[in-house]
């Protein structure tokens, strides 16, 4: 399963140095609890899948969820016509383990799709659901339960996808994973049943070569990849950004479920498809903040712009600092590394629409497909369904362009014209002005990823920014640090808007 947004709970200086790094290291060899038992990606075969009837199940490599490719499953003339697997030797009747997929369906309509397993009872053939969920057209969902118990006395077990009633779509399938549940939480590094700040400096310590003694690999292994990364660190510090690690208490079933979260005194209800402001403000060490801002990316790695853009990200990493990035979705597949790799070390992921069209004559709806089309492209990237902060393309915001989107949309409170061919001198001394009369903190700075004078700006501006006082964060970090609600369907230049 894919995973989210992050939170910074340890020292920043050490956060920046590990992800920088990008630090791989192979774990020590597997433990019963947490081990996998099925990793169907797909990459060199079916991986044991085949048809259940008649239906036709291919390999197909146009809109993998993760690697190259995934299974198209077509010509179906029963719902319950999917991939199915032959389970002989490895799962056990009575056992608990954790099942999950990727799964996709492009008929316009949500369906609802589930995992189902297949076994002979003590008479007859008996048909159990995993999980069952509603599952929307056009975008990946991951359909999980954590904890399925086979029915004891279960024999010629069969494990498939399938949808209900009377549907027959084509879907894709990828990813089908299935482990032994670890008796301790994913993230409860030291196993202490707890999980706090000592499994953070548990993962750092491992990480950074300086102690192996606290490191369980049923638990650091945050993504059952085979080792213990960056990625796992940051997928840790996303459960204290959600309450996650406070829960000693699981229920699970077999529909979709809500889970309800506690930050600081008030509720979080994360809820898919609905805007949810989350960040972490723990890590600014600052009495002054501002929210620096990037259009137009992604742009291909060390080709053109691309190297501007790294530039800029290396800048903001090495000072230990965030930003917003606001992606162009026609931009995306040609670079959908550099999505990632934001996401990993912390900045904002956000929409900067399909294809950056002059829309402030568009009618919602016109302005809505423009903002989903950049939505469900960035979902697929960031592994979940997510609302995003939106940047409307030339700055050109009406009502009905904010009723579209699915977040806020933080527009401009500074304009370096970096895009009117600005040079590096007038970037830099444009911010510096705002800061030098007090009117920098708290304030959206338009800028860039794609000119070279933008990125030899950045690296001038960081250190600076930093010896004055100031801290370099997202737009969401920003208005949590002046304790001021980002609300969705409106504009800001500012937190004072």
């Amino acid at each position: 399963m894919k995973m989210v947004s992050l939170k910074r709970h340890t020292a920043r200086a050490v956060c920046a140095a590990v992800l920088v790094s990008s630090v791989v290291v192979t774990m020590p060899s597997p433990v019963t609890a947490g081990q996998s038992i099925l990793k169907a990606s797909f990459e060199s075969g079916f991986d044991g899948f085949g048809a259940r009837s008649s239906e036709t199940v291919t390999r197909d490599s146009t809109d993998a969820y993760d690697g190259d490719y995934c299974l198209k499953c077509s010509n179906r003339s029963e719902s319950w016509e999917g991939p199915v697997l032959s389970m002989a030797g490895n799962w056990n009747a009575g056992d608990t383990y954790e099942f999950s997929c990727a799964v996709k369906q492009n008929s316009g309509a949500a369906i609802t799709m589930q995992m189902s397993l297949e076994y002979n009872g003590a008479s007859d053939k008996v048909y159990d659901q995993i999980v069952t969920q509603m599952v929307p057209s056009g975008q990946w969902t991951i359909l999980s339960n954590p904890a399925y118990t086979i029915p004891a006395g279960a024999t010629g077990m069969a494990l498939y996808v399938e949808t209900t009633g009377n549907d027959k779509d084509d879907f894709y399938v990828d990813l089908i994973q299935s482990s032994i549940p670890s008796s301790y939480r994913k993230g409860d590094v030291n196993h202490d049943e707890k999980i706090n700040t000592s499994d953070l400096t548990a993962m750092v310590n491992f990480l950074l070569a300086k102690s192996t003694a606290d490191i369980n690999t049923d638990t650091a292994d945050m993504n059952g990849d085979g080792t213990i990364n960056a990625i796992d660190l940051t997928l840790l510090k996303r459960m204290f950004v959600t309450g996650e690690h406070t829960r000693t208490t699981t229920t699970t079933t077999t529909t979709t479920t809500t889970t309800t979260t506690t930050e600081g005194s008030g509720k979080l209800q994360r809820i898919p498809g609905q805007w949810t402001h989350v960040a972490d403000t723990s890590w600014i060490n600052a009495s002054k903040v501002v929210a620096l801002s990037f259009d137009d990316g992604p742009f291909p790695a060390n080709q053109g712009s691309g190297r501007a853009a790294a530039k800029i990200q290396d800048e903001l990493t090495k000072n230990g600092f965030h930003a917003t990035f606001f992606y162009w979705g026609e931009h995306i597949a040609s670079n959908e590394n550099e999505v990632k790799e934001a996401e990993k070390r912390g900045f904002e992921v956000a929409n900067h629409t399909w294809s950056h069209p002059h829309w402030q004559n568009y009618g919602e709806q016109q302005a809505k497909d423009e903002y989903l089309r950049c939505k469900q492209a960035l979902d697929r990237l960031v592994g979940e369904d997510r609302e995003y902060c939106t940047r409307p393309p030339f700055l050109e915001c009406s009502q009905t362009i904010l009723n579209a989107i699915g977040g806020p949309a933080p527009n401009c409170g500074h304009d370096t014209q970096d895009w009117n061919n600005a040079s590096t001198g007038s970037i830099v001394g444009g911010i510096q002005q705002k800061a030098q009369s007090n009117q920098l903190d708290g304030r959206v700075v338009l800028m860039h990823e794609n000119y070279d004078t933008t990125a030899a700006a950045v690296e001038q501006l960081c250190p600076w920014l930093k010896q004055n006082g100031y801290a370099v964060v997202t737009v969401s970090e920003m208005f949590k640090f002046h304790n001021k609600e980002l609300k969705a369907h409106k504009k800001y230049d500012t937190v004072w808007d």
